[in-house]
C-alpha cells in the first residue's frame, strides 16, 4: 500500500526516540531505514519537486499535524508530536507517555476530551514551571506530591480547555520557543518568568475555550 501522512505517523510515532530531537531530514533518514515496502508511486517524484520522491513530501507534510504548527493548516491530529523552532528549522519529537494521566483516566467512563491546561510549580526548582494536561487537576496534583516527601508541589495556574491534548501541544511549543533554558528533552518542564506562563495559559484558554 501507498504511504500517506496516516501511515507516515503511525510509522515514525511508533519508532522515534524518547527525548530527541529531530528535523524534517532525520525523520525522512529514519522512514527509509525502518520501512522497506516502498511502492512505485511512493518514489515517483513530484513535478514541483524532481529532486526528490513524493514520500519525502509526505514527510514534511506529516509532521505539519503537530498542533505546535499554528503557522501551516492542520487538522492537529498528531496530538503526541511536539514542536520547537531553532532559528529558521523546526524540530520535533514524541511526547512522553504520562502514566498517572493513564491511571486517572481510567477511573472515568467518558471522556469528551476536555480538561485542564495546568501549570506548577516546585520551591526546590525556582524559575521551572511543569506544563501539562490532565481530566483532573487535584487528582493530578496529588500524583505529583507522592514523588516529594515535603508535599510542596503547587499550582501556579489552570485553565479548562475544550480539547486538552491540543491545547497541550500548544502550550508546550509557545513554552519552549520562550524557555530560558533549552532542554534537549521532550518533558513538561520549563524554564519562564511568572509573566511568561500566565501569557501562555490565557493564550490556549482563549483557543480552547469551552461553551
Amino acid at each position: 500500500m501507498a504511504l500517506n501522512q496516516q501511515k507516515i505517523k503511525t510509522i515514525l510515532s511508533s519508532n522515534m526516540d524518547i527525548d530527541r530531537w529531530y528535523k524534517v531530514k532525520d525523520l525522512i533518514e529514519l522512514l527509509s531505514f525502518i520501512h522497506k515496502d516502498f511502492q512505485a508511486i511512493d518514489r515517483e517524484p513530484l513535478p514541483s519537486e524532481p529532486h526528490r520522491p513524493r514520500w519525502h513530501r509526505l514527510v514534511t507534510n506529516s509532521v505539519r499535524m503537530s498542533p505546535g504548527r499554528p503557522d501551516y493548516p492542520s487538522d492537529n491530529s498528531w496530538i503526541e508530536l511536539r514542536t520547537r523552532r531553532k532559528g529558521r528549522n523546526f524540530e520535533y519529537a514524541i511526547s512522553i507517555v504520562d502514566p498517572v494521566e493513564k491511571a486517572i483516566l481510567s477511573s472515568f467512563t467518558e471522556d469528551d476530551g476536555s480538561g485542564f491546561i495546568y501549570a506548577i510549580v516546585n520551591k526546590a526548582f525556582p524559575n521551572w514551571v511543569k506544563i501539562g494536561k490532565t481530566i483532573d487537576f487535584q487528582q493530578r496534583l496529588a500524583g505529583y506530591q507522592t514523588y516529594s516527601p515535603y508535599k510542596d508541589f503547587t499550582e501556579f495556574s489552570k485553565v479548562k480547555v475544550s480539547d486538552r491534548h491540543t491545547a497541550e501541544g500548544v502550550a508546550h511549543r509557545l513554552a519552549t520557543d520562550q524557555s530560558q533554558v533549552e532542554t534537549e528533552n521532550t518533558g513538561e518542564w520549563f524554564y519562564l518568568p511568572e509573566a511568561a506562563v500566565g501569557a501562555i495559559l490565557w493564550d490556549v484558554k482563549s483557543q480552547f475555550s469551552t461553551k
